[in-house]
């Protein structure tokens, strides 16, 4: 069974790609994705720079993070996590609010 994966899809903003692997001998296709890191690294930059930067507590609203696709994926793998879903907002904010994660936070508060 050899495995041989297939850019099929690569999005040059985000930097994520979609791979294909045909397995021929089980009849089985699989699809995986993953994101450049020189793209996450330009949002876990921009995401420290701006918990430098301090907000001001006096707004109605914060901006919390900026979470990279690859993340996100990552979250619905690992924990079951569609941060997609407006049902799952609790389980974002468990996240975000998870020393695991403090790197996608762009302002220091628990949510």
């Amino acid at each position: 069974m050899s495995e041989r994966w297939e850019l099929i899809d690569h999005c040059a903003d985000t930097g994520l790609r979609k791979w294909m692997n045909y397995e021929a001998d089980g009849d089985q296709i699989q699809i995986a994705y993953d994101q450049d890191r020189a793209a996450q690294n330009v949002i876990l930059d921009r995401n420290k720079s701006s918990q430098a930067d301090g907000f001001d507590k006096r707004s109605d609203m914060w901006h919390a993070a900026h979470i990279p696709v690859g993340v996100m994926y990552e979250w619905l793998v690992k924990h079951g996590v569609n941060a997609w879903d407006p049902s799952h907002i609790d389980g974002v904010k468990r996240l975000l609010n998870d020393p695991e994660y403090r790197y996608l936070r762009v302002n220091h508060f628990i949510m």
